[in-house]
């Protein structure tokens, strides 16, 4: 237990010094980005030099470089995520409800990615050289390398320009407030998440399904395989009790690792579907140099990455003893 305490402080600590350079790096990208903030938050060519300079003093962009750098860091840990140049309003106003959209788009997709990966390598590697393995392998490799805008533009013709099933944007009925949620809302949100979810887990299964066969394909050929069939414990036994467990760990990392990805799919699946969640407002924010809404997403993404990893190495740490973190 207290070795698990010492791992456990020592990569909290590693993931704080991350964060702190993905806040310096954040700090200098935009600020030798192209533009001057102050005359492009008034969107016009126009502006007067007074409104300019009061831009400038409002975003503190008159001190020095220093200067900036402390009051970047201590609004950044205060929760004082500036203004949006292109909105007008705190950042974290603007972002609010996106941030929960996506969370719930990302929550649900990365457990499905899970459960049908591990089930799905499983009956993979139980059935080696037989048609389930066959037909499993190959869907794996078909989708593995497709690119997630592609396949989101095939199910909305699919699904939408052709057959009419499904909705083809937002995340439920436009008009609607989310609160008070009833069932109707609730089975509103269902439908309209169906073709992001189902675009962002067949995108990234693939690969987890392919890992998950072929670890455990090599776990099953281990000398205490052999051991436990050896002792009369039947198939069903040797899989839950020794195979699965030790073939799922290379899942729990590759899962930390495509925390970026599934994060780049989620931006282009709610740029195809209109889900206004954070890829929305990302497009959004390039499109209109929105700097200091640009910022603050990138900061998050980063900061995702860096706590989905460390997350992961505990939980290898928790699943396996052997594993040594320094």
């Amino acid at each position: 237990m207290a070795s698990f305490r010492m791992v456990l402080f020592k990569r909290c600590m590693n993931a704080f010094i991350t964060i702190l350079l993905i806040m310096a790096l954040n700090f200098a990208l935009f600020r030798i980005m192209p533009g001057n903030p102050a005359e492009l938050m008034q969107r016009t060519p126009y502006a007067s030099d007074y409104l300019i300079w009061r831009n400038i003093e409002r975003m503190g962009l008159n001190d020095s470089l220093p200067v900036q750098f402390v009051e970047y860091y201590k609004d950044t840990f205060t929760g004082d995520w500036g203004i949006s140049y292109f909105w007008e309003t705190p950042v974290i106003e603007v972002l609010g409800s996106a941030i929960s959209w996506t969370i719930l788009l990302v929550g649900i997709s990365t457990i499905l990615i899970f459960v049908i990966g591990m089930a799905l390598g499983k009956l993979s590697a139980q059935r080696r050289g037989k048609a389930p393995d066959i037909v499993i392998t190959g869907f794996g490799l078909f989708f593995y390398g497709m690119p997630v805008f592609w396949f989101a533009l095939v199910l909305m013709v699919i699904f939408v320009g052709n057959l009419h099933l499904l909705p083809s944007a937002g995340y439920m009925e436009s008009g609607v407030p989310v609160f008070p949620l009833t069932v109707d809302k609730l089975a509103d949100i269902g439908v309209h998440m169906i073709l992001p979810l189902t675009t962002l887990v067949v995108g990234s299964v693939a690969g987890v399904v392919l890992l998950m066969r072929n670890s455990l394909v090599d776990v099953l050929t281990e000398d205490y395989i052999v051991t436990a069939y050896a002792k009369g414990l039947s198939e069903r036994q040797v899989m839950k009790k020794h195979a699965s467990l030790n073939a799922r760990l290379p899942i729990v990392t590759t899962l930390a690792m495509d925390t970026a990805f599934i994060l780049g799919g989620v931006f282009q699946v709610e740029v195809i579907f209109t889900y206004k969640g954070i890829g929305w407002y990302t497009i959004n924010a390039i499109e209109n140099q929105d700097y200091p809404m640009l910022q603050f997403i990138f900061f998050i993404g980063g900061v995702a990455v860096v706590i989905a990893n460390l997350l992961a190495d505990l939980v290898l740490v928790r699943l396996d003893p052997r594993v040594k973190i320094t």
